[in-house]
């Protein structure tokens, strides 16, 4: 006798009819009058007589009823009992790699739940490019991290996230530039550029823009977004940029996506052949859970 089917049973018996209760329970009518069915086989005896448009129980069925009602109580406690052991066991440290973009807001929605569910859960996060993070994956000072594509992954246990960054250019509103609905690569290749100095990010562009890094006019690099906007502002160059970085709005700055249009996603990554902690464990799990 498995607790879905006396969950089924005490759910009739105690609305009254099938319908109600299989509206109740998301169940078809006829599945659930089967249950009922293959349930009186299986104990032997006649659970419900019909009065009218209602069931009514019978002896053997009021007897069962109250069984029922003890089973799932015991069973809902058990799995409550297991289920503040797991929130009182869960302690520990994570910290956590990311860059600034657009996985901001789901990461604080994941430790906003987790701390509210485990008290003695706690969390550190360490901002820089990808080269930072995965140096720090790498060496145990952060145990997992978000990066953005283009990235090499090998040495990582990868989880391609549904967060999506557009790149965009990030321009002075004096720019010549400014007035353009868009920057095809045979504008930005003539274009003085601030780019991430990653060199797996200079790279795409450049074969984006169909040259060598070394054929670009590169005035400047960057590893965080914060000190971009008065770079434009200063009218250094023109700055490469997901829109995720873009973490101030200036009215005298103006963003122009580009075309072809470029879309990176982002990644949770970890080390491979690794044992996770019970607090990377949660983290993962909690973070993946709608994704």
């Amino acid at each position: 006798m498995e607790l879905r089917v006396l969950r089924y049973f005490w759910t009739v018996a105690t609305v009254g009819t099938v319908s109600a209760a299989a509206e109740k329970l998301f169940i078809t009518q006829p599945t659930l009058s089967r249950q009922i069915k293959d349930l009186e086989l299986e104990l032997d005896t006649q659970l419900f007589i019909r009065d009218g448009k209602h069931l009514v129980l019978t002896e053997d069925g009021q007897f069962l009823k109250i069984k029922a009602e003890e089973i799932l109580q015991l069973a809902s406690n058990t799995e409550r009992v297991f289920s503040d052991r797991k929130k009182e066991e869960l302690t520990g440290h994570l910290t956590i790699g990311a860059l600034e973009g657009l996985t901001t807001v789901k990461i604080a929605q994941t430790l906003q739940n987790l701390t509210n569910i485990y008290p003695n859960f706690t969390f550190t996060i360490l901002s820089g490019n990808a080269d930072d993070i995965k140096y720090k994956l790498d060496n145990g000072l952060v145990d997992i991290a978000f990066l953005i594509e283009p990235a090499s992954t090998e040495k990582y246990n990868v989880e391609r996230l549904d967060v999506v960054e557009q790149w965009v250019l990030l321009t002075h509103e004096d720019s010549e530039l400014a007035e353009l609905e868009y920057i095809t690569p045979e504008i930005l290749r003539k274009q003085r550029l601030i780019i991430s100095e990653r060199s797996e990010v200079r790279e795409y562009f450049a074969d984006w823009m169909g040259c060598k890094v070394s054929d670009l006019n590169i005035v400047g690099g960057f590893n965080l977004g914060f000190h971009i906007f008065e770079m434009s502002r200063a009218g250094i160059g023109e700055v490469v940029v997901t829109e995720g970085a873009l973490i101030r709005n200036y009215p005298d700055l103006k963003t122009i996506p580009l075309r072809p249009e470029v879309y990176t996603h982002s990644l949770l990554v970890w080390k491979k052949n690794i044992p996770l902690t019970p607090a990377t464990k949660a983290f993962i799990k909690e973070y993946l859970k709608e994704e």
